[in-house]
């Protein structure tokens, strides 16, 4: 709140006491706005950006307790404070006690005093006011928060049953290869198996898990030259001669590397 931002209403039904005060408080640089009666003050509340208010206790149309009793209900942002050239002490405590006024003043008064505690309450509504600010920011960024996190939860279970649905379909391929009665091999771009079938496992034994040195040799030579040759290749592997042929990976997928077929000369496919 800038210094020709800051609003103050006084409240007095004595002229001769509202034109003392502007004469004092003008030099503060305040915008003032003048109120005789509490009907004037509601009009000018209305339609003004009034930060402070300052009120006498004593006024002919209701008691400065009750005007800025409900000056908090309606206006609770602004800082009120009265002006009394008498006590009340069961009023203005009361009314203090309830939140309805910032300071109580005393007529006569001091000017020093009286500025330094104007200046004072511009400065608790500029504290106050960065507070909600600062409050209605944290509920913002909650709320934001809040939101991310529900971003966040949905995409972890779009995540999550992506992951099922693909666990799901490399156990079903994993069957649909086992009923194969070829013996089919995959193999990375590096010569490493990540996939065999039953009938795979039956020809190769363990070594379907590790490729003889030989086999992977061979695999890797294909790979590199990336030439497939169209006749199966033949094999002696654990005393049996198999036959393998070779099918580059990638052609009808993002996939890399080979797929091995293997069968035994002379047999079944």
């Amino acid at each position: 709140m800038e210094a020709t931002e800051q609003h103050l209403l006084l409240v007095d039904d004595e002229e001769n006491v509202l034109h003392s005060l502007q004469r004092l408080l003008r030099k503060d640089g305040y915008v003032l706005h003048l109120a005789n009666s509490v009907k004037q003050a509601f009009e000018t509340l209305a339609s003004q950006p009034v930060h402070v208010v300052l009120s006498d206790q004593r006024m002919p149309d209701q008691s400065g307790t009750e005007f800025l009793s409900k000056v908090k209900d309606l206006y609770p942002t602004t800082v009120r404070l009265m002006l009394s050239g008498y006590t009340e002490v069961s009023s203005v405590t009361d009314a203090i006690n309830q939140g309805a006024i910032y300071k109580f003043l005393t007529k006569p008064w001091d000017e020093g005093q009286l500025r330094a505690n104007i200046r004072e309450a511009f400065q608790r509504y500029r504290i106050e006011a960065e507070n909600i600010r600062l409050h209605r920011q944290v509920e913002e960024m909650n709320a934001e928060l809040l939101q991310l996190n529900h971003v966040l939860e949905q995409q972890l279970y779009e995540r999550n049953r992506r992951i099922d649905r693909d666990v799901s379909v490399v156990g079903v391929m994993q069957e649909m290869m086992d009923h194969v009665p070829l013996g089919l091999v995959g193999v990375d771009s590096e010569a490493e198996v990540i996939c065999f079938n039953a009938r795979a496992n039956e020809l190769l034994g363990n070594l379907a898990e590790q490729l003889p040195a030989e086999l992977t040799a061979w695999v890797q030579d294909k790979l590199f030259e990336g030439v497939y040759p169209d006749l199966p290749t033949a094999f002696l592997i654990h005393g049996n001669a198999v036959q393998i042929e070779i099918k580059p990976m990638g052609q009808r997928s993002s996939s890399s590397g080979c797929l091995l077929l293997l069968q035994t000369i002379g047999g079944a496919s």
